[in-house]
């Protein structure tokens, strides 16, 4: 597979659409973001299609990226897929053949989701007098529109979403290894964007000044680019604090990243995000935690600090939170931890733990309650779908290994489908499997171990963790693993519906050599029919027949 390539070094695309790129208008049916809304639930409740149909799922084209492998994930809005790549390139593709409407070089890789919004409102077509009469129909001129990206170096950008051209760019942090990974999220013209670092692998060198990052949330309007306000996950500066065996001043406290996109709840007025751990030995309030921000003001409303003892290296979160509404009415916040516990989290009052769950083996977290076996007896024993072939018959079930949560769940009415990654694993082992959960009280209601299928590019051990965000339809969950598999399962029972290999060259629709490879990060976009993955350097789409 090519490595990424300088935007400079680029060549134009050569499959340019023949008609003009339309104003773009945000609708109901769509993927919009990372999440899908506001909640990131990525539940697709309009797929146009049916889960009877998801076997007959085939490849109908491919793109290939100049660059190198891609982990980003598509947005599709008003028929327009706006994908993100590691050479900074930003394309806005037509979604139903998937050629070119327009690019844009960033000086920076960008390796999440599009974020697009309205400038403006809608305004009826004036229309002369004497025509009003007789017209049933009248023309809506949609708003202008603007696609909003982040990339590798703490920047974010806005982009007239019909041309590409650039509105405003704005430095939301300066910090040398900032990086926006989740994507931004919008909400009532604001951007709320969530600060990433890449200081944890400049600290393993012994030559580095560990650590000064701390990670954090700022609001930022979407006309102008202005910053808001910002908050930080880090309450103090970095101060120097001692220096290590190769005579190199260190300094804290520092940490808590955010590595995923803010959730919000316009109820009660807040956003929620999942930080990471600290970077230093200096004790901190805010690291492996869940914390709730005021929406207008940034101000902390509350935090709930989940360690895992035995774990340190594992804890945080690098997947947003999930706000789900239960058949009672009550709501609540769904978290999966690095470490590879789920919680059920309390929104009312201050993120009480109302459950928590251990996917696979390892250590439980201190005072956190765990399911109670009455809560247990309300629903069916787990069901262990072994690793089944497309047509839902396999082997009897692989044993469960332990793994942590990487990327995102995902969630519909009844069931949080969680993927496990067993490279997160302390030792990391090559398992990956799929959880089904019951909202409520986090009692699993199944799992599926990920077949133990051969690498196409190795023919020797092969990681078939799943790290990938997961997605979900009605009566179907999608999830990638690092084999380059993507497959589709029962919501129902776990089996396995569908199972496509993308670790495999791809001719494509703009000539572009392209192929695919581990699937990780950015999940499976589901929008009117068709389903769209990155992988390697290849953005694939499917849909029933291939039609």
């Amino acid at each position: 597979m090519p490595p990424p390539v300088a935007p400079a070094a680029l060549g134009p695309e050569k499959n340019l659409c023949a008609g003009r790129a339309e104003p773009v208008a945000v609708g109901s049916v769509q993927w919009n973001g990372w999440g899908r809304d506001l909640s990131n639930t990525r539940y697709q409740p309009e797929p146009a299609i049916r889960a009877t149909d998801v076997p007959k799922l085939a490849l109908k084209w491919a793109f290939g990226f100049q660059s190198g492998s891609d982990l980003g994930q598509p947005t599709m809005v008003d028929d327009r897929l706006f994908v993100t790549s590691s050479s900074g390139r930003i394309y806005a593709l037509d979604a139903k053949t998937g050629c070119t409407y327009w690019t844009y070089d960033a000086p920076a890789g960008s390796r999440t989701a599009v974020s697009i919004g309205e400038l403006g409102q809608a305004k009826r077509a004036a229309i002369p007098r004497k025509l009003k009469r007789t017209l049933a129909h009248l023309d809506v001129i949609k708003a202008p529109s603007a696609a909003f990206v982040r990339d590798d170096r703490g920047a974010l950008y806005a982009l007239d979403a019909q041309k590409g051209t650039l509105l405003w760019k704005t430095q939301i942090d300066g910090h040398p290894a900032a990086r926006i990974v989740g994507a931004p999220i919008l909400y009532n013209d604001r951007l709320y964007v969530a600060m990433g670092s890449s200081e944890e692998k400049s600290a393993v060198s012994p030559n580095y000044s560990c650590c000064t990052f701390r990670g954090s949330i700022s609001a930022v309007d979407i006309a102008s680019g202005r910053v808001l306000w910002k908050s930080y996950t880090v309450l103090e500066e970095a101060q120097p604090t001692h220096k290590n065996g190769a005579g190199v001043q260190e300094f804290g406290p520092a940490g808590a990243a955010i590595s995923s996109p803010p959730t919000i709840d316009p109820k009660r007025g807040v956003l929620y995000v999942g930080t990471g751990r600290s970077t230093t030995g200096v004790e901190q309030s805010l690291t492996d935690a869940v914390a709730a921000f005021g929406l207008n003001d940034g101000k902390l409303r509350w935090v709930k600090q989940l360690n895992v003892k035995g774990q340190a290296e594992s804890g945080g979160f690098t997947s947003p939170p999930i706000m789900r509404t239960l058949a009672s009415g009550n709501e609540i916040i769904l978290a999966g931890q690095l470490s590879g516990v789920v919680y059920g989290l309390d929104p009312d009052h201050g993120g009480e733990i109302l459950w928590q769950q251990r996917l696979g083996g390892g250590p439980v977290p201190a005072s956190a309650p765990t399911t109670t076996a009455a809560a247990a007896t309300t629903l069916a024993p787990v069901t262990t779908a072994g690793p089944a072939t497309p047509d839902g018959t396999g082997a009897a079930a692989a044993s469960v290994d332990a793994g942590g949560i990487a990327w995102g769940a995902s969630a519909d009415h009844r069931s949080l489908f969680v993927a496990v990654s067993g490279l997160l694993a302390q030792p990391s082992n090559a398992s990956g499997s799929l959880w089904a959960l019951d909202l409520k009280t986090g009692v699993p209601r199944w799992h599926t171990p990920a077949p133990a299928t051969p690498c196409s590019w190795s023919e020797g051990p092969c990681s078939h963790a799943q790290s990938q965000a997961v997605t979900v339809m009605p009566g179907g969950v999608f999830s990638g693993s690092m084999d380059g598999h993507l497959r589709a399962y029962s919501t129902i029972n776990g089996k396995i519906l569908w199972d496509f290999n993308t670790a495999k060259p791809f001719q494509t629709q703009n000539g572009v050599r392209a192929s695919g490879g581990p699937l990780e990060h950015g999940g499976a976009t589901i929008v009117n029919g068709s389903v769209y993955i990155n992988s390697g350097n290849t953005l694939l789409a499917f849909s029933v027949d291939g039609k």
